[in-house]
């Protein structure tokens, strides 16, 4: 079953939404501002495994026979020098009758009640589900379930959204994102935590897709190629409220329900957000539309305008129509080719994005500034982005970002931990490396949507996208790898940031060209 459009020369969805409220106005405007700003709880819950799984010393408890010693005695005595972890330790019972005989007759045993270095963080996921040892992975784990549900969620939400409109699906979402953060923050089962933590993902990758549609719907013109990018930004701002709720807070219950209280905010968009008119008039509901684009029309002064098409509007009905599913992109040469390098490049985007984003806290000394600043500078990046995007073009302007973000992690490299003060030298190519990424993403995702035609758009976009979503998946277990080698991960984040120079290379401009509106013209499109 295709979706549904408005029939007839003069029913056009687009064309009569934007004679009546213009491209962009005080309407737009909110709506933009509403929009964007559901992109800070998108920051939290997607990058917040940071505060509350974050690197933490740990060390076996002394036993009550070793009373007697210092814990820095019992540390050096129990654990074997060429474990870098004390999961295993020397047995205590032998230790404690044979202190000097040779280590390597005494028998290694599993530590059986660890403590936690609470420096830092009084509480975090590691240290009340013991998450270290044998049971580390469920760490990695944890942000896969995130992101895993964050896919679905965008599967699911983005099919009721078409079928039932954009308001109501987008309040369930918010509704039971923060319902399910408020009991992920007080629940004692890590399992039971998982369960609601997965809803919480779906939430959120649902809230997602909905409002990026939503705030593209509404605008038009020139603002279609801004707003993409202006939508982004928050997210940055999201990263650097997260950072100072982090540091104030100290603990990943309170942190948590801190968040799902300021997430509970959102639920005044209830009275907020208006329905789609695009989508209403799209879906033949057209009395509900005109309710829509009359309060719209008053808000932007337009109200002559809205009585100019009103005829037409209620005269429109509805049609059927088909538009190639991302399948019919893989059946096309040209297509073909496109939608495999784009897939590429938006699954080492999202590798370098959120493996990077989650490396922060091994950056510098201290989590929080490099948090918070990488926050600020992925704001500045994606402004930056909006001005040269504009006069250079799509492809160069990722390839700028591109290079700095490869520049950056090579001399971060370069850089030796803990020689300067507050490790700033490496926090300075921090920031300007996730600026790189801040750029890159917006303007990727524009680029993308570029390249597919009118009919088809939304299954070609969201099909590579999902790459994206794959490769945060994986980005915990490349994060791990600095427990192989120092720096690991930014190796490897150098070179898939140089590949994907490569991988832009066969594919064409699009600033100041006109856009395929079918797939026949996506073909020829080069």
């Amino acid at each position: 079953m295709g979706n549904l459009i408005i029939s007839g020369d003069n029913c056009d969805a687009d064309n009569l939404t934007f004679k009546v409220v213009g491209d962009f106005g005080k309407w737009q405007l909110w709506i933009s501002i509403y929009m964007a700003m559901i992109k800070l709880p998108l920051a939290w819950y997607q990058l917040n495994i940071i505060f509350m799984a974050p690197p933490q010393q740990f060390w076996c408890a002394k036993p009550e026979s070793f009373a007697v010693w210092t814990d820095e005695d019992w540390r050096q005595i129990c654990c074997p020098k060429n474990e870098e972890h004390p999961c295993l330790i020397f047995d205590p019972e032998i230790l404690i009758f044979e202190l000097n005989m040779d280590r390597s007759l005494i028998p290694l045993v599993p530590c059986p009640r660890f403590v936690y270095d609470n420096s830092v963080f009084n509480r975090t996921i590691t240290s009340d589900w013991n998450l270290v040892c044998s049971k580390h992975w469920l760490i990695h784990f944890t942000q896969c379930v995130m992101m895993w549900g964050v896919l679905v969620g965008g599967i699911i939400f983005g099919v009721v959204a078409d079928k039932y409109g954009r308001k109501y699906p987008l309040m369930i979402g918010i509704t039971l994102q923060c319902t399910m953060s408020y009991i992920c923050s007080i629940t004692t089962s890590y399992w039971i935590f998982i369960i609601n933590w997965s809803l919480l993902a779906v939430a959120s990758g649902g809230i997602g897709i909905i409002s990026f549609v939503i705030s593209m719907e509404v605008v038009g013109g020139k603002w279609r190629t801004i707003m993409p990018i202006v939508y982004q930004l928050p997210f940055g701002l999201g990263n650097a409220v997260m950072a100072a709720l982090a540091y104030w807070l100290r603990d990943w219950r309170k942190l948590e329900f801190a968040l799902a209280t300021l997430s509970s905010i959102y639920l005044i968009y209830w009275l907020l957000i208006p329905e789609s008119p695009r989508w209403l008039l799209a879906t033949g509901r057209n009395k509900k539309a005109l309710e829509v684009l009359k309060k719209a029309a008053k808000q932007n002064n337009r109200e002559k305008y809205y009585d100019a098409v009103l005829h037409n509007i209620i005269i429109c009905k509805t049609r059927n129509r088909n538009d190639p599913g991302f399948i019919a992109f893989l059946r096309s040469e040209n297509m073909r080719l496109k939608t495999l390098l784009l897939s590429l490049n938006w699954f080492f985007t999202g590798l370098a994005f959120y493996t990077f984003s989650q490396y922060l806290g091994l950056i510098g000394g201290n989590i929080f500034l490099a948090v918070a600043m990488s926050g600020f500078i992925y704001i500045a990046g994606g402004l930056t982005c909006i001005l040269i995007i504009t006069k250079a073009g799509r492809k160069t302007t990722i390839y700028i970002y591109q290079v700095i973000s490869s520049l950056c992690f090579f001399f971060i490299i370069l850089i030796p931990r803990d020689y300067y003060a507050n490790d700033w030298p490496r926090l300075l190519f921090a920031g300007l490396g996730f600026a790189g990424l801040a750029g890159t993403v917006p303007a990727l995702y524009l680029y993308t949507g570029e390249l597919y035609p009118t009919l088809g758009r939304n299954a070609g976009v969201a099909g590579v996208t999902t790459f994206a979503r794959i490769a945060s998946m994986v980005a915990p277990a490349v994060v791990s790898l600095d427990d192989v080698r120092p720096d690991l991960p930014l190796i490897l984040l150098t070179i898939v940031s140089a590949a994907q120079l490569v991988l832009l290379a066969p594919l064409p401009e699009t600033k100041d060209r006109p856009l395929p509106d079918t797939l026949d013209q996506a073909e020829q499109f080069k």
